[in-house]
């Protein structure tokens, strides 16, 4: 089974260089987006000789904020990168440079195997949930500056915060809903951590490119990343073979994690050796975050547990 891992990174080299070695197959790829604001040179200098052809970075490359629209071009052009080396794959995982296999990649693709069809995403409609109120403000308010390159986080953070508060006191908003060539789109939410066929990542690369009332609706909205790719998915009969999340309330974005298993509070949680039992016991594929550091004897025990080392 040929296997393309989309992956963003922006820090910790020596934990991306582990991770691409505990997925690396004969049939697998990695195609890399690394955050402009920081040295690519600190993730291709760390690659051994054996993975060189294996890994491919992304030309263009994004000022990457939490929350912005930059997010959704980062997978764009991944998903772009993937297209042009021309190489048909099974399946696209979408994933961070933070993550780590819990599985083993023999199991992986077992799994995938026995499901040729299922789309591993979890989506839930945002355009009818009502609760929490700050759901449906992520895509009826207009968020701003949450893009702008080259500037200091606090005054990043001072302008993007003031104008929220602006927006909720001014009348304008958007519908919870998009019009796509006259028809209703609904906003779905998903984790933007996923497992695709290679046929619907073409077709939602295709809307990326061409669906520009979709684009426009998003361009201000609030953490897009997490809604555009699942409001293609779940407006296009792709849909049937993934998972709508039932419940009426958003309880949480673990819930709409279909192959990662994390942790957060204000901030996601670092895991460590003493989270074995927990990790395995999620029966997700991946966990994030993983660190250099924190993570060592964490992953040394997997990798053992999967033969990598």
């Amino acid at each position: 089974m040929k296997i393309a891992y989309l992956i963003s990174v922006y820090k910790d080299p020596q934990q991306f260089v582990r991770m691409l070695k505990a997925l690396r197959g004969k049939e697998t790829y990695f195609f890399i987006h690394v955050d402009a604001k920081v040295d690519d040179k600190i993730f291709i200098d760390n690659l051994p000789i054996d993975l060189l052809p294996y890994v491919i970075f992304t030309s263009k490359r994004y000022y990457i904020q939490w929350g912005g629209f930059n997010q959704v071009l980062y997978q764009k052009e991944l998903l772009y990168t993937r297209v042009h080396s021309k190489i048909c794959f099974e399946r696209v995982f979408l994933l961070t440079g933070q993550d780590y296999p819990l599985w083993s990649n023999e199991k992986i693709v077992c799994e995938l195997n026995d499901n040729p069809h299922k789309e591993y995403v979890i989506g839930l409609n945002i355009s009818e949930v009502k609760n929490p109120k700050k759901i449906p403000s992520k895509i009826i308010l207009y968020h701003f500056f949450r893009d702008m390159n080259n500037v200091p986080y606090r005054i990043k953070k001072f302008f993007s915060g003031s104008s929220r508060i602006l927006m909720r006191l001014l009348p304008f908003r958007k519908k919870p809903y998009i019009k796509v060539k006259g028809k209703r789109w609904d906003v779905y939410q998903s984790s933007s951590y996923m497992c695709i066929t290679f046929e619907l990542a073409q077709y939602v690369l295709d809307e990326l490119v061409v669906n520009k009332e979709l684009m426009k609706y998003f361009r201000f909205s609030f953490v897009p990343e997490e809604m555009v790719i699942p409001t293609i998915i779940f407006n296009s009969p792709y849909k049937a073979n993934a998972t709508i999340y039932k419940k009426g309330v958003y309880d949480g974005l673990k819930s709409l994690s279909a192959v990662t298993y994390f942790n957060y509070n204000k901030e996601i949680q670092v895991f460590s050796e003493k989270d074995y039992e927990e990790l395995k016991e999620s029966d997700k594929m991946f966990a994030r975050k993983f660190a250099s550091d924190i993570s060592e004897t964490l992953m040394n025990k997997l990798d053992k547990e999967h033969g990598v080392i």
